[in-house]
């Protein structure tokens, strides 16, 4: 599926705007007769004309079809176009034309070639046009800048990208100079060259332009123009290209509703925006509806209407999704054959047609005729797109699918490895200046490439050792990549001494601070108070994204640093292992509903990584899991968890003692330390594990050095919740009060706040201690959990679908939210409870450790590849450096005790890792039961 741009001239309305008064204007010229009235009937249709394309507005609204970037005119331009025709009659003989009136008869004649589509005769007179603008030294008649600006857009339509760039930036520059940056001239080239950055993907400018140019239409014509209309469509389509979903289709619904509003419709605009939205609607699941429109839009459509191709080839796509294979083919042929009459074979859109024939062959195990068609896209691709273009990068994938399921995995893996090799380089160029929202987008759309190879990798490994290694590599790349980038661009902005920088940087966190207010209140209680949430968001959104832009990480490119299992394997010693964890989601002809975990394990000296494969992955998802939760709150003996979750990895870790272990997917929501083996022990006794997000911490944890801390700790416990909506914790008393006094005996300055003082209030002015002790409640809520009202303090409405604010804490005054009794304050920072979403802006940098005591502070939305979506990454985008969590709802009396056993435990030196295993041994003894001491984990370093 690809969103559609065509690209095209709209010419507004000149001076003249009538058939009737161009009759009355060349009556008059008649009428007195002579050279005079000649030649101000000639003026008189050069102004029009200039003023007209002075006007202009090039526009592209679908890569599907690149036709027609001139034959599609306004009443009000046929009628100038006329009485410039009708004025040359008059002045047949040539020397009697103005120098300008000559250009202009070669431009035009360059505008009908390019109408017909006879390109390359059109590329000879636009080249003679501008050409002859330049010997006449009429650069700054505004046709000279027109007939740059159509040079850049008919090689954007031959596909030369590269060329048409020099071009559009030409006509841009010059339309700056001789017409200024307040001219709709000028906004058409801002938006033409954000479309032709968006063709060759390069997304972070094309925004910009788009942005740029919906800024400029909005304040010369209005926000209400077709123009503007055509900017939104084009900012669709980009956020389409990026995963912003949601925005695009937001946006294509503003752009038809202003044609809508229009007297006089542009039929080919409001073609192009519905064309796009059942495209958007296809990516959404909405398949039903996208039919409609397409099968409207194919029985409105002549087939030599420039949309005809591109929606059977959309209508083909669609059925695949609706399982009805039997009217795919037919469609597809069809569709590339209107491509190559039109434009012949080197073309983006014959190319795209051909490559889905191709992958539709490939899904019937027609695979001769796969090949042929996959290689002949790759082919047409390479040489209009480059070998770096994003369509480029997928021909190679499909290719490498192809010989893959052909059985040829051996030939598959140059064109995967190229294929994967490029798309680490799209997150290094494009992550850098977008928001965390925007990059979690644009993550979903390449992630499915990685899982893809893994696949592959799994299922060729056997024969190809190399992949497995390749494996490794690719996921310690990009495994929790989103909490890597805004980490690293967050640190760097509090480190670089720029005060501008970082004062930009609170203000954003003020604003986040304003929208976790506004987030409890309802949309119909938003729009009573007249409070434009989304606007407000948007507003921080760009914030957000300013401030990547302008950090040290910026400017030197964010890197997803290509390390390899051989640097890591080099740091282990002959008793430590690194198992790296991949949830795979099955691939067949597609994805499928089944999954398996990959277990890779590294070791010292190893020339390869080994492999484990669990492929009952949806068991262990579901089933297992359930059982392994029951079975921990039921006390109950566990007859299968161990062999389920751990007993296939029992060959890898022969002679190991150290385990570095990096879960994903159901591994984030077990203790791997409760697994006991049959007739054995637990896992806790036989080995020291360290939980971290990715192998590649390893590298950081060898490098730090033993050293004496900062002695501070910052202890909250035993809230009064204000009501009996919230259970009190009694038992928190005495676990703060006596943390207090350990750590107070070993030296440290300790800050504590209890019943009315532990507040939210008081958590969110803390600046990175180096503890942070927390005993109270903390909660969970499942998507499906949030249904209508308020969920803890937060709107239904807005909390669905967002697991940082469905996860977090309850402090002083909780109970008030709970019960709805305490109405939502915008001035006021205080509502007892404390979000995940509002737990990321806490100031935690230099924060050792935070121990969560407190039920459930573990819990969260899973995301493959990127942990836990809840508390647990909110304090670690705050800054924390390791957490200790609990999994389940925990015993008072055993949560007592297992604390005070660490902090005695810490405070006498060494590890914090250490000093927790011990404290959990220690209870042990007196709690058997895995309920007791294995509810809470420690991750990080």
């Amino acid at each position: 599926m690809k969103l559609k741009y065509v690209v095209l001239i709209i010419l507004v309305a000149g001076t003249l705007d009538g058939s009737a008064q161009f009759d009355n204007l060349l009556k008059k010229g008649l009428d007195k007769g002579g050279k005079l009235a000649k030649k101000k009937t000639v003026q008189s249709a050069d102004m029009a004309r200039d003023r007209l394309d002075s006007t202009d507005f090039n526009y592209a609204i679908s890569v599907i079809d690149n036709s027609g970037i001139m034959n599609i005119r306004d009443v009000d331009e046929v009628v100038v176009k006329s009485a410039y025709q009708a004025s040359n009659f008059l002045l047949k003989d040539e020397s009697s034309k103005t120098p300008a009136q000559n250009c202009r008869d070669i431009l035009d004649a360059a505008e009908k070639f390019y109408e017909i589509r006879k390109y390359k005769t059109a590329e000879v007179y636009f080249l003679s046009a501008k050409l002859s603008y330049e010997q006449k030294n009429l650069t700054n008649n505004i046709n000279y800048s027109k007939s740059v600006a159509d040079l850049g857009l008919l090689y954007s339509t031959m596909g030369r990208y590269s060329t048409a760039e020099a071009y559009i930036t030409d006509a841009l520059d010059t339309r700056s100079q001789t017409l200024g940056e307040k001219s709709m001239a000028y906004a058409s080239s801002v938006n033409n060259r954000g479309v032709l950055y968006q063709e060759t993907a390069r997304y972070n400018e094309a925004e910009s332009d788009f942005n740029r140019a919906s800024e400029l239409t909005k304040q010369l014509i209005g926000e209400n123009s077709q123009e503007h209309a055509i900017v939104l469509n084009n900012q669709a389509i980009l956020f389409g290209k990026i995963g912003r979903l949601d925005d695009a289709i937001a946006n294509l619904n503003k752009a038809i509703s202003i044609l809508d509003s229009q007297n006089k419709k542009n039929l080919r605009n409001q073609v192009g925006f519905q064309s796009n939205l059942a495209l958007l609607y296809q990516q959404t699941g909405k398949l039903t509806e996208a039919e409609t429109i397409y099968l409207r839009l194919e029985k409105s459509l002549g087939t030599s209407n420039p949309y005809y191709a591109g929606v059977l080839n959309s209508l083909a796509l669609l059925y695949i999704q609706m399982k009805r294979p039997e009217k795919v083919e037919e469609l597809l042929k069809k569709s590339a054959g209107v491509y190559k009459t039109r434009f012949g074979e080197q073309n983006p859109n014959y190319a795209k047609v051909t490559n889905d024939l191709g992958n539709f062959y490939r899904r019937q195990g027609r695979f001769d005729e796969a090949e042929s068609s996959l290689q002949s896209a790759l082919k047409i691709r390479e040489s209009v797109l480059g070998k770096s273009h994003p369509d480029y990068v997928s021909s190679q994938e499909d290719i490498a699918i192809l010989y893959w399921k052909k059985g040829d995995p051996e030939k598959a893996y140059p064109y995967y490895i190229d294929a994967m090799g490029h798309s680490l380089d799209f997150i290094n160029q494009y992550f850098p200046p977008m928001s965390e929202a925007e990059k979690t987008k644009y993550w979903d759309i390449l992630f499915p490439r990685f899982q893809r190879f893994y696949n592959y990798a799994i299922e060729a490994g056997a024969k190809k050792p190399d992949l497995i290694q390749d494996m490794v590599d690719y996921q310690i790349a990009t495994k929790a990549l989103l909490l890597s980038s805004t980490n690293k661009i967050k640190k760097a902005i509090l480190n670089s001494k720029d005060m501008v920088l970082i004062r930009d940087y609170v203000t954003w966190l003020d604003q986040k601070e304003t929208l976790a207010r506004l987030y409890a209140y309802s949309k119909a209680e938003l729009l009573e108070q007249k409070v434009n949430l989304d606007s407000l968001e948007r507003a921080t959104n760009a914030t957000e994204k300013s401030l990547s832009q302008r950090s040290k990480d910026f400017s030197q490119g964010y890197s997803t640093e290509k390390i390899s299992f051989n640097q890591i394997s080099a740091l282990l010693g002959d008793t430590e292992v690194a198992l790296e964890v991949i949830h795979v989601r099955n691939f067949d002809k597609d994805f499928t509903t089944d999954s398996k975990y990959a277990v890779l394990a590294l070791t010292k000296g190893s020339t390869q990584p080994k492999l484990i494969v669990l492929d009952n992955g949806n068991q262990l998802d579901t089933r297992y899991a359930k059982y392994y939760k029951n079975s921990i709150l039921q006390k109950s003996p566990d007859e299968y968890s161990y062999d389920q979750f751990w007993a296939r990895l029992d060959p890898l870790l022969v002679g190991k003692k150290n385990i570095y272990f990096s879960p994903d997917g159901v591994y984030n929501q077990i203790n791997i330390s409760t697994l006991k083996k049959k007739d054995g022990d637990y896992i806790l006794n036989r080995y020291d594990v360290v939980i971290v997000g990715n192998s590649k911490d390893l590298i950081a944890i060898k490098k730090r050095k033993a050293g004496a801390p900062k002695k501070d700790a910052f202890l909250l416990g035993f809230p009064d919740y204000g009501g009996t909506a919230v259970a009190a914790l009694p038992g928190t008393k005495a676990e703060v009060e006596g943390l207090s006094k350990i750590l107070k005996a070993a030296g440290y300055q300790v800050t504590q706040f209890m019943q009315r003082e532990a507040s939210e209030k008081n958590l969110k002015a803390v600046k990175g201690p180096t503890i942070m002790h927390i005993a109270t409640h903390g909660y969970f809520l499942a998507d499906a959990d949030v249904q209508s009202g308020s969920a803890v303090g937060v709107s239904a409405e807005n909390a669905k679908n967002n697991p940082l604010l469905r996860s977090g804490l309850l402090l002083a005054g909780a109970s008030g939210t709970m019960t709805g009794q305490v109405t939502p304050d915008l001035e006021s920072n205080d509502n007892g409870v404390l979000t995940a979403y509002e737990a990321m802006n806490l100031n935690l940098e230099g924060t050792e450790l935070i121990i969560m005591s407190a039920c459930e502070t573990g819990l969260g939305d899973v995301r493959a590849g990127e942990g836990v979506y809840g508390l647990q990454r909110a304090f670690q985008v705050a800054g924390a450096n390791a957490l200790i969590m609990s999994l389940w709802k925990v015993d008072d009396a055993a949560t007592q005790l297992l604390m005070t056993n660490f902090y005695t435990n810490l405070v006498k030196g060494g590890s914090k890792l250490k000093a927790f295993k011990q404290a959990q041994i220690q209870l042990m003894t007196k709690y058997k039961e895995p309920y007791y001491w294995g509810a809470f984990v420690m991750t990080g370093q």
